[in-house]
């Protein structure tokens, strides 16, 4: 169940960060994940910080694809769990299709798996209502459910954690990936539409992958399983013909998922190794050296998140739960440097350092705290929040109680930001100015306050336990187990439900509200300082299917800057 409002909050952090980076990536030519927070922050060592943060989080959800494509093929197929054939050959299919075909590539698969995800998802959902009844049927009478304790209102800590664990998923506004389709995309209204789909996704796939793995209990009891989703597919593929073709198409659709995603992720972040690593010392290679390079790069993280995903043994929710929480701890340095005026603005290292801790802190406590679950009761990446905010407060209270002057940047913290059109940095009021025109979600207290509070508020927030299940029977059954259902939920699943459905209308709501003609800059051909800025040196265009990967959307980029992928 978590899932449906950890996608909520995916979405609500995308939509609240990237029009405005949208719309200043017209005018400062950005074009890699960190562009932003090297230009508006001038500092080395922020940069590189945030680097290392973003990098890291980036590998693991690479590892992660892997992981769903062994479990899905090894128990569809009856291989040992070990069997590791089908990963390594679809992760060498994945790096090919990189080579030759870029974003392109990316975007092809996109398309062609959410049609057949969507289609197979809504014939899986309906045969299997119609093979074995819905929550409403025998089959979830909780006096006889194999986990009764399912219709159970969750304790208090598992609480905390459903809602942490949501939370992490506003992390996605800060990934590689998201951030490269952000400058990439064709047009804003594209982007609307994207908005829109991700607000709504949720109740197509998530609340089926919910029915099922409810229902996958009753199926597969007393079967040994290790992936139950692949399981119930099975069951569904061997119910009818029917049955057959919506399994079929499950699995197709997965595979296309799996190298969609993995494909956007690894160009990405090789996009980002070579923009800040690799082509700063590669300023007079030939594209044909910089080419070469890219490939290595591409390979090499290939190959690093190959080797984690076939040597961690841990659950794919707990990969996932640690990628979004050390990723969680860049977006703090996002939301500084779009909207808080100088006031509230730390220092740059203050940011670096309070974004370390924060990641550091997430790692530490993700691999040795939670051992002990009495006590974990929130996700580490929430809890590395809290020392990352805590102290960068800190730290820039005590900077301006010792250093009331102007602090000037050592030479080596100073970036070239050439490529961003001059000199001229990014101000508070240089960035209201430029979206003056535009009703952006993250400025509207409604918005915020409203998702939030219902965030927190479809939580059951008490009667944590209940009801008791009283004694068991000898045929295992619990006849005295008498929950509150609605429609056949329990009733606090019932009102989490609702309150996602109030999160996704709330986010229909704020995308209603952006303007789908963001890209238009005539509002602002008065203002010299909006115009886009001209390049400082010799620059070229990439079409569309560039060695680079990465559409150039009309855009112009320089070519020592141009990344090779």
């Amino acid at each position: 169940l978590r899932w449906i409002p950890s996608k909520l909050f995916m979405a609500f952090g995308y939509m609240c960060t990237s029009p405005r980076l949208r719309r200043i990536s017209l005018i400062r030519h950005y074009h890699s994940p960190l562009d932003f927070i090297t230009d508006r922050f001038r500092s080395q060592f922020l940069r590189y910080s945030i680097f290392v943060i973003l990098l890291v989080p980036s590998i693991i959800y690479l590892a992660a694809q892997p992981i769903t494509l062994k479990g899905n093929f090894n128990d569809l197929f009856g291989l040992e769990d070990n069997n590791v054939i089908a990963p390594v050959a679809i992760c060498a299919f994945i790096l090919v299709l990189e080579w030759i075909g870029g974003l392109n590539v990316v975007a092809y698969t996109d398309s062609a798996q959410g049609i057949l995800m969507i289609l197979a998802f809504v014939l899986m959902s309906s045969t299997l209502c119609h093979l074995y009844g819905g929550w409403g049927s025998d089959i979830f009478n909780p006096k006889t459910y194999p986990k009764p304790n399912f219709f159970q209102v969750p304790s208090t800590e598992d609480q905390v954690a459903m809602w942490s664990f949501s939370l992490q998923w506003i992390s996605f506004a800060a990934l590689p990936h998201f951030q490269q389709r952000t400058y990439a995309s064709g047009e804003f209204k594209s982007m609307k539409l994207a908005y829109f789909v991700i607000s709504l996704a949720p109740w197509l796939t998530m609340l089926v992958g919910v029915f099922s793995g409810t229902l996958g209990v009753y199926l597969l009891q007393g079967q040994e399983t290790s992936n139950p989703f692949t399981g119930v597919v099975a069951e569904l593929m061997g119910a009818s013909g029917f049955g057959y073709v919506a399994g079929l198409l499950i699995l197709v659709g997965s595979v296309a998922a799996i190298i969609s995603t993995a494909d956007s992720l690894l160009i990405a972040t090789t996009h980002m190794v070579m923009s800040e690593v690799v082509n700063p010392n590669m300023k007079n290679a030939s594209h044909a050296r910089v080419s070469f390079v890219s490939k290595v790069v591409s390979f090499t993280v290939m190959a690093l998140g190959l080797l984690i995903a076939l040597t961690d043994d841990g659950a794919l929710s707990d990969l996932a739960a640690v990628q979004n929480g050390m990723c969680l701890q860049a977006v703090p340095t996002l939301l500084i440097g779009l909207f808080f005026s100088p006031r509230f603005t730390p220092h740059a290292w203050v940011i670096a350092v309070g974004a370390l801790a924060g990641f550091i802190t997430t790692v530490v406590i993700n691999y040795t705290w939670n051992e002990d679950e009495d006590n974990y009761f929130m996700n580490a990446g929430v809890w590395g929040l809290c020392h990352n905010i805590g102290l960068m407060f800190t730290l820039e209270m005590a900077l301006r109680l010792c250093h009331a002057g102007e602090w000037r940047a050592p030479k080596w913290d100073v970036p070239i930001t050439d490529n961003f059109g001059g000199d001229m940095p990014i101000t508070y009021d240089w960035l209201n100015g430029l979206m003056r025109n535009v009703r952006e979600p993250f400025k509207s207290e409604w918005f915020v306050g409203m998702f939030l509070v219902t965030s927190v508020l479809l939580l059951p927030c008490n009667s944590a336990g209940l009801p008791e299940l009283g004694e068991q029977a000898a045929d295992g059954t619990y006849p005295d187990f008498a929950p509150t259902t609605v429609g056949g939920y329990p009733d606090w699943v019932f009102k989490l439900l609702m309150g996602s459905v109030v999160l996704s209308l709330t986010l229909l709501w704020g995308i209603s509200k952006l303007p789908s003609n963001l890209d238009d800059l005539s509002d602002l051909q008065d203002d010299s300082e909006y115009l886009p800025k001209k390049k400082l040196k010799s620059s070229t265009s990439l079409p569309t299917s560039s060695p680079s990967g990465v559409p150039a959307v009309g855009k112009v980029v320089t070519t020592d800057h141009a990344i090779a992928t």
